[in-house]
């Protein structure tokens, strides 16, 4: 039993992990959510619209992907407008 506890230790914790920041599709005005994705992530407008348009038609898109910090720095921004996202 102790060599389990020590191997989760010594894995690395949830926050070392590769995550995905979704964004959810919701009822915000379009040129709002792309904008606001553009503030939080810096990417160029066309990709902003790819990420809105995905989320808008599937449900649901991945943002980015990266360590849990820096997609938590993402998601902070983009709940400025209260729009739904979620890390994985």
């Amino acid at each position: 039993m102790q060599t389990k506890e020590q191997e989760k230790h010594t894995s690395g914790s949830d926050l070392d992990e590769i995550k995905k920041l979704i964004l959810y599709n919701s009822q915000h005005i379009w040129d709002d959510v792309i904008y606001q994705l553009r503030k939080a992530t810096g990417y160029d407008i066309l990709h902003c619209e790819q990420i809105a348009m995905i989320a808008h038609t599937k449900g649901k898109a991945i943002v980015k992907t990266g360590e849990y910090e820096e997609l938590y720095k993402i998601e902070k921004v983009l709940k400025e407008i209260n729009l739904i996202t979620e890390i994985q």
